[in-house]
């Protein structure tokens, strides 16, 4: 049965437009569709079962052969009977399958939306911070109505497994403690943004669906993840918004005064902002309602308000890829990335002065005890500056120590955990990450370490032809480029550490990202 059922999978999986553009039956003695519905069917069958609903498939007993050409032609051809006017048919309602899940480690919600057609959508959503049982059903099931009201649905069925979060809505049981008033009184305000609504408790085997997205994490199946919308919710719904300060008469801004003067030639009353922006307007274009700046290759940058712009530093400057960089480097990366507003750089400044971890790992600048010696070369990865760094919290695989490596011409970086700092280690290195990525180099160049100077690293680059160098050992500034790369990337380390510990070797392709 099993095989039967990995067969429709795998022709889904082959077949995808076709089945998200047309209703499909299979016809099958075996009943597919009670076994991917059973509560007791294997995990490995739920999980198909998952991946199975959003398509249009109905599963059916085949027919005999005999007369069934002339049956499915008669019963394509023959019209439907349209019921009396002034009846709302029952499938105009949507319905939403919500659970929550709390775990120590990880807790979070599941929302399955369910059209009037048939169609499902499908909503994990991860809580970065702690939640009881019954405060998580809450949570997945207000993150299921606002995702029905995002879709624009007007009548409304929930289905819940939680007994205590249906009687609260409903009025069956007395919500006593504070918060889980709070939370009844978020989930009516929210439901009276429906024409109708209907909320059940349902049996846990009837909610597989929800209580799977609900536990939803990094080992779950690829197949589901690519059909599931994943999210974050950083804090609980009931907690207090920010307030805005909104002034009564707000003064135009920058965009405004172009924008204006762009589409009918008008001023702002003061002279010297009025021969600003006569003089700033010709690099500036209207694009479906959106002031864009021309750079100076033709690209149009997509100009920022005061507070699109605070939000776009935040996320470069302490997202994923960030490494608290310096207001310089960017105010670059927001140009590269397509942004503009005028004091790009003074707004940098401004917020790198104020950022914690900048101002804790702050790098003081300081000379060098010598001057930098020029090492020129004109052929692109034909020479190799090598370096160690370390020693790390350890990591995945017991790493402990970094090793660096840059082309000297491209100042393209190559970087690898490794666990201990011998010959064979940095054999394996130049082999994996220089010979077979970017071919034989013509030198390399590194300290002076017993790794360096061990007779099976230098046999290894002997028999390749790669030529040997080392840097000064009171002098290390001769290897200056793969220095300041070392830096650069403890820098970003030392600020990332701080969150992921143990789990720098993870963060470390973002370090090299940025």
């Amino acid at each position: 049965m099993e095989k039967t059922i990995f067969a429709v999978v795998c022709t889904v999986k082959k077949l995808t437009p076709y089945f998200q553009a047309h209703p499909v039956h299979v016809l099958s003695q075996i009943p597919i569709g009670t076994l991917l519905r059973s509560p007791n069917a294997p995990s490995r069958v739920s999980k198909w079962g998952v991946f199975l609903g959003p398509f249009q498939i109905e599963f059916k007993p085949r027919p005999a052969i005999k007369g069934q050409a002339l049956a499915d032609f008669v019963v394509e051809c023959t019209a439907r009977e349209v019921g009396p006017s002034g009846e709302e048919p029952e499938g105009s309602w949507w319905t939403v399958y919500t659970d929550g899940s709390s775990a120590t480690d990880a807790s979070g919600g599941g929302v399955v939306a369910i059209s009037p057609e048939g169609f499902k959508a499908y909503y994990s959503v991860r809580f970065r911070f702690k939640v009881s049982n019954n405060e998580a059903e809450y949570e997945a099931l207000l993150c299921g109505l606002r995702l029905a009201a995002s879709l624009r649905a007007e009548r409304i069925q929930v289905r819940c497994d939680s007994k205590l979060v249906v009687g609260h809505v409903t009025g069956e049981f007395e919500a006593k403690d504070e918060r889980m008033k709070k939370y009844r009184d978020t989930a009516l305000e929210l439901l009276k943004a429906f024409g109708a609504y209907r909320i059940e408790q349902v049996p846990r085997e009837e909610n597989v669906e929800a209580d799977i997205l609900s536990k939803l994490g990094p080992d779950s199946p690829d197949h589901i993840k690519a059909m599931t919308q994943e999210e974050e919710l950083l804090e609980p719904s009931i907690s207090p918004g920010q307030v805005l300060i909104i002034a009564l008469k707000e003064e135009p801004d920058w965009i405004d005064q172009i924008t204006m003067y762009i589409l009918d030639g008008s001023l702002p009353a003061d002279l010297i902002a009025a021969k600003v922006v006569k003089r700033r307007a010709p690099g500036y274009t209207l694009e479906c309602g959106r002031l864009y700046k021309r750079s100076y290759n033709g690209t149009l940058l997509r100009c920022l308000r005061a507070g699109e712009a605070q939000k776009l530093m935040e996320e470069i400057h302490e997202g994923i890829c960030s490494a608290h960089q310096g207001a310089f480097t960017m105010s670059r990366k927001v140009t590269l990335q397509g942004y503009f507003w005028p004091t790009i750089i003074r707004d940098y400044a401004e917020y790198v002065r104020k950022c914690k971890v900048c101002q804790e790992f702050q790098r003081v600048p300081g000379r060098p005890a010598t001057n930098y010696t020029p090492i020129s070369t004109a052929i692109p990865f034909a020479r190799w500056g090598i370096d160690l760094v370390g020693i790390f919290p350890r990591g995945t695989g017991n790493n402990t120590y970094l090793v660096v490596a840059i082309d000297y011409f491209t100042k393209w970086v190559e970087a690898a955990p490794v666990p201990t700092i011998t010959a064979e280690q940095m054999t394996k290195f130049v082999s994996k990450q220089i010979l077979c990525r970017f071919g034989v180099p013509q030198q390399i160049i590194t300290d002076n370490g017993t790794q360096f100077e061990a007779g099976g690293f230098n046999e290894f680059l002997q028999s390749w032809g790669i030529s040997h160098s080392y840097a000064a050992v009171g002098y290390p500034q001769t290897n200056g480029q793969v220095e300041n790369t070392n830096r650069t990337i403890m820098d970003g380390l030392k600020k990332k550490i701080m969150e992921c510990k143990s789990a720098w070797v993870e963060e470390l392709p973002y370090i090299l990202w940025t």
